[in-house]
Order: structure tokens, then sequence, then C-alpha cells
């Protein structure tokens, strides 16, 4: 597989944003281009601010499409030195990349054939983390049910009249989706969290589906807390959640208690993350934890069990211990790139939201018949 890579440091000033665009380009980058960040409502906390967009393409490798983990680290390293952060995205189709790239304010262009021969040595001259700890095999998790089936199922508790989809996992996208667009909160989002409590609390809907549920809740949920921590070098923008932040965590404190979501090992791993993330509500811990803490002692997953309990417990110096050795165990999954200006407790819940996730996309394609192991 061949991806190409797409990276946007914003730094607070032009001068800043000429010296990012010169490293990537040491880096290879193919092209780099260097704008003010326009005006937007939006962004209203980075007027003033610069942005160097770059493009990399790699060699071909085997694994995952994801953004390098070793690059995405590498970028990062020089958007902070200049005061900044960075986003990144990637694909696999760089030829379409790079003919779409915007050439507004290009500051870079490296021949193709230089670049490949810069992003061979980057990439050559590269060590790999060793993990701490094993990898542990997926999280158990039942069967799929047939779509209809479990579409049946899901009517009886979330109606959707009028609407169509292939599956309970479209359904639950849909509501995501309208609620939690792109990962924002919006001011429908405590609307939905019912809808989505009732999904993960229901029977005859399949095991992962019940899960995917949860991930959707605790994403919800922890999503200012995890905002404020990936922003934390961005212009100041108050250092609070949003009123509709703070309404849906509200809302999934409230459907948390009493919640029960079958007894699929992976539904009972993200649950106990949710309580963990939400211990105002009171819930607890629940018990399946401890049996999946003794079944994975010796893996790298006893460091995410450990990360649980201390978001749980909440105490800074566990949650700092907690999240160092997930990072060790884990560092192909976590790339502990998170600043120093957020709160452990922040930095914490940011990467308790990437292992879950991680959790769950290994059952998925475990289920699909795909032996995946940690990426």
């Amino acid at each position: 597989m061949i991806r190409e890579m797409r990276f946007v440091v914003s730094v607070p000033d032009q001068v800043s944003a000429y010296a990012v665009a010169e490293k990537l380009a040491e880096r290879g980058h193919l092209l780099v281009a260097v704008r003010e960040v326009p005006i937007d409502p939006l962004e209203s906390r980075f007027a003033g601010w610069w942005r160097a967009h770059s493009l990399a393409v790699d060699p071909p490798y085997e694994g995952p499409l994801e953004v390098s983990p070793a690059e995405k680290k590498a970028v990062a390293a020089i958007a902070q030195k200049y005061g900044g952060q960075v986003n990144s995205a990637c694909g696999q189709f760089p030829d379409k990349a790079i003919e779409r790239f915007s050439r507004e304010g290009l500051a870079h262009k490296l021949d193709r054939t230089e670049a490949d021969r810069i992003r061979a040595e980057v990439v050559g001259g590269q060590t790999a983390a060793v993990p701490s700890l094993p990898a542990p095999p997926g999280l158990k998790c039942g069967g799929f049910r047939r779509p209809a089936a479990d579409l049946r199922a899901a009517a009886e508790v979330v109606p959707f009249e009028g609407r169509t989809f292939d599956g309970v996992g479209d359904l639950i996208a849909a509501i995501a989706n309208d609620a939690f667009p792109q990962g924002s909160v919006v001011p429908a989002a405590p609307g939905a969290v019912p809808r989505l409590a009732a999904l993960a609390g229901n029977d005859g809907v399949s095991d992962f589906h019940r899960a995917m549920t949860l991930m959707v809740l605790f994403q919800m949920s922890t999503a200012g807390r995890r905002r404020l921590a990936y922003q934390a070098d961005a212009p100041e923008d108050g250092g609070a959640e949003t009123p509709a932040e703070t309404a849906t965590r509200a809302a999934v404190a409230a459907v948390l208690p009493g919640l029960a979501v079958g007894r699929s090992e992976l539904a009972e791993f993200l649950l106990a993350g949710l309580s963990a993330a939400m211990r105002e509500a009171g819930a607890g811990m629940p018990a399946g934890l401890e049996r999946i803490a003794g079944r994975y002692a010796g893996t790298a997953r006893i460091t995410v069990v450990n990360l649980i309990r201390a978001v749980a417990d909440g105490a800074e110096e566990p949650l700092r211990t907690a999240t160092a050795a997930v990072v060790a165990a884990l560092p192909e999954v976590i790339d502990g790139l998170q600043s120093t200006k957020a709160t452990v407790e922040g930095r914490a819940l940011d990467t308790l939201d990437t292992v879950l996730q991680w959790e769950l996309d290994n059952a998925r394609l475990s289920k699909l018949g795909t032996v995946f192991g940690p990426r």
C-alpha cells in the first residue's frame, strides 16, 4: 500500500508558519503551502494565526491505513517548537491528493523523485518503539445477527419510521452524525443520549452494536474535556466545556446507573471506561472489569484496566502513571503527543478514548474474519 498523509500545522504568526514549512520540506513533504487562517466564526480563536499545509507520500508498506505514528510525532514536535498544534489525515490515492492540493501560498514543491528519496531515508531511519508488554488477543464479543433481525429489535426502543438503514450500525452512525457531527457536540446531543442508551441496553441487538453505542456515549460525554486537552496549545478559547458539552455529560450521567449491556467482554470493558469517565454518575465499576483483569494479566490490556481504575479515582499522580504505562505498552496505538498544558485528566481521557476505539476496531475486524493485531 502507498499512502499520502496530509498535515495542517497552525502557528501564531507568518514567520513561524514559513519556518514550519521549511522543516516539513526537509522531511520530504512533497507540497507545502502557507496561508493565513481565514476569517471564520467557527475558528475565531485562531484569528491572526497562520497555517502550513503539507502533503507527504510514503514508500510502499504493509499495515493499516493510518497516519504514520512516527511522522505524526515528528510533525507534532515541529508544531510545538513554534507554539502551535497539528491536525492530520491520510488516504491511499496519492495522485488524486497531489492533484487536489491547493497551490495557494505554495512555499515548497519537491520533485517527486527527490521527495521519494528523502521519505525513504526518513522512514528507514525511524526506529519502532518496543512495547513494554505483549499484545493481548481481542476481547470476546458475540457474533453479528442478521441485519433485519437487528433492526427489528432496535426499532422496539428507537423508532425510525420513514428512514431506511442497512443495519443497526448505520442507525447508530446516523444518530451520532446528527448529535455529534465530526466529534463535535451540538445542541441536539443531549436529546440523543436516551436513544443511544436504549440501544445499548437492548438484548435483541448484536453485542458489537451495543458496544459501538457505548463508545459513542463515551466520546460524547468526554468530548469537552478531551477537546480542551488536545486544543491546549491553541489560542485561549475560555478553557471550559461549552453548554452543549456540559448538558450532554449530564444526560449521560442520568442514564448510566443501571445500564445493562449483556455479557460481552467488549461491552463490559467499554462500560467500565464510560463509568470511570462519568464517576459523578455514581454507577461504579461493572464486575466484568475484574474478570477481564484476571484473564489478561501480563498483557498490555492490564495497563488499560489500570488507566480505567485511575480515571474512576481521579487522583492526578495515579492518572499520570497509568497514562504513561499505556503509552509504553501500546506505542503503535498511542502516540503520547499530548500537550504539557493539558490537564492530567484530559490527557488520560484522550488516551482512554484512543485505546477503547482500538479495542472496538479489533473486535469488529475479528468478527469479519480478519486476524488483527496491534496497530
